[in-house]
C-alpha cells in the first residue's frame, strides 16, 4: 500500500485517537488502550515500509500524547478497570456461561427447596441452625427493636464495610479453592450457602419479620449472591479440569484452568466489594423507606442478571 493510500485509510482513526486523548470525558477513555495498540501497529507498519520521516514523526507524536494520557496516575487503575468491567469480565462470563448457569440453577433450586420445607415445618430450621443462632437471628431482625428507630454512627458503617468485605471475599475464595478438591469443595460451599439462605429466609417469614429482613438484603444480595455463585462456578471449572485433564498432566491442567477463570474470581471480588459497600451504607440505613429499597433492589437484580447472562460485546 502506498503512503498516500495508507494515510487516507487510517486518517479518521488517527483523528479519533487525538480527539480521545484531548478529551476530558471518562467515557471516551474507555477505548483508549485498544486505540493505542492499533496506533502502535500503524507506526510499526510505517517504519517497515519506509514511509516518510514526517509521517513517522506524526505517529510518534500521537503515541507520546496517548502515553501521557494513558499513564496518568489515576488512569493506571481506572482505565484497566473499565476495560475489565466492559470487556474482559463479560467475555469470561460468556465463555463459562454453562457452568455459571448450572451453578445458579443448583443454588436457587436448593434454596427454594429449603425455603419450602421450612415454611411447611417451622421447626426444620433447628435441623440446620443451632438454637442460639436462631434466637440471635430473630433478635437481629425483630422490628420492635429500638435500633431500627435510629441511624447507625458513620464510623460504625466503615467498620462494618471492612467486616463485610472480609466475610464475603472469604466465602468466594473458599469456593474457588474448593475446586482443587475435584470441585467437591466448591459444590459443598455453594450448597451450604443455598441451604442457609433458604432456611433463614423462610424462618424470617414464619416469625413475621420479613419487612426488616428482605428490605435489608434485597439490594446487596444481587451482587453478593451472584458473586458467590460465579466463584463456585469458577471452582467447578478447576475441579472438572482435574477430573478430565485430557492430554495435560493434572497439575498443568489445573494451572491452565486457574489462569482462565482468574477474571471470574477477580470480577466476583469486585462484585463483593460493591455488595459490602451497599450493605454497610445503604442496606443498614433506617431512614430510607422500604419501598425505595425494594425498587432499587429490584433494579439491581435485573441489571446484575442482564450483565451476567448477556453475551459479551465481541460475541456473535
Amino acid at each position: 500500500m502506498r503512503q498516500n493510500d495508507f494515510i487516507q485509510f487510517k486518517q479518521q482513526e488517527w483523528l479519533r485517537f487525538k480527539e480521545v486523548v484531548e478529551s476530558s470525558e471518562a467515557s471516551d477513555e474507555d477505548d483508549l488502550p485498544k486505540m493505542f495498540r492499533q496506533l502502535t501497529h500503524d507506526l510499526a507498519i510505517a517504519k517497515s515500509r519506509h514511509y516518510s520521516p514526517a509521517l513517522i514523526s506524526h505517529l510518534n507524536q500521537l503515541l507520546l500524547l496517548g502515553q501521557q494520557k494513558l499513564y496518568k496516575p489515576h488512569n493506571r487503575i481506572l482505565i484497566p478497570l473499565m476495560v475489565f468491567v466492559k470487556q474482559t469480565f463479560p467475555a469470561q462470563l460468556t465463555e463459562f456461561r454453562w457452568y455459571i448457569m448450572w451453578a445458579h440453577i443448583l443454588f436457587y433450586g436448593v434454596a427454594l427447596l429449603m425455603f419450602g420445607m421450612t415454611l411447611l415445618d417451622p421447626e426444620f430450621v433447628r435441623n440446620v441452625l443451632p438454637n442460639a443462632q436462631v434466637v440471635q437471628l430473630e433478635e437481629m431482625y425483630d422490628p420492635s427493636d429500638t435500633r431500627f428507630e435510629e441511624e447507625r454512627a458513620s464510623d460504625s458503617d466503615f467498620v462494618m464495610f471492612g467486616y463485610y468485605i472480609f466475610n464475603n471475599i472469604s466465602i468466594a475464595f473458599q469456593s474457588f479453592v474448593g475446586g482443587l478438591l475435584l470441585g467437591f469443595g466448591a459444590l459443598y460451599i455453594l450448597l451450604f450457602n443455598a441451604m442457609y439462605f433458604g432456611v433463614v429466609s423462610a424462618h424470617i417469614v414464619n416469625v413475621g419479620y420479613q419487612a426488616t429482613f428482605f428490605s435489608f438484603v434485597i439490594t446487596h444480595g444481587a451482587f453478593e449472591l451472584t458473586a458467590i455463585v460465579i466463584s463456585a462456578a469458577a471452582g467447578s471449572v478447576i475441579g472438572f479440569s482435574l477430573l478430565s485433564p485430557k492430554k495435560l498432566s493434572r497439575i498443568n491442567a489445573m494451572k491452565a484452568s486457574a489462569r482462565k477463570v482468574f477474571p471470574l474470581i477477580f470480577g466476583s471480588f469486585l462484585m463483593l466489594v460493591i455488595a459490602a459497600f451497599i450493605e454497610a451504607f445503604w442496606s443498614s440505613s433506617h431512614s430510607i423507606p422500604n419501598s425505595v429499597k425494594y425498587a432499587v433492589g429490584g433494579f439491581c437484580w435485573v441489571w446484575v442478571l442482564v450483565y451476567v447472562f448477556r453475551r459479551a460485546p465481541n460475541e456473535n
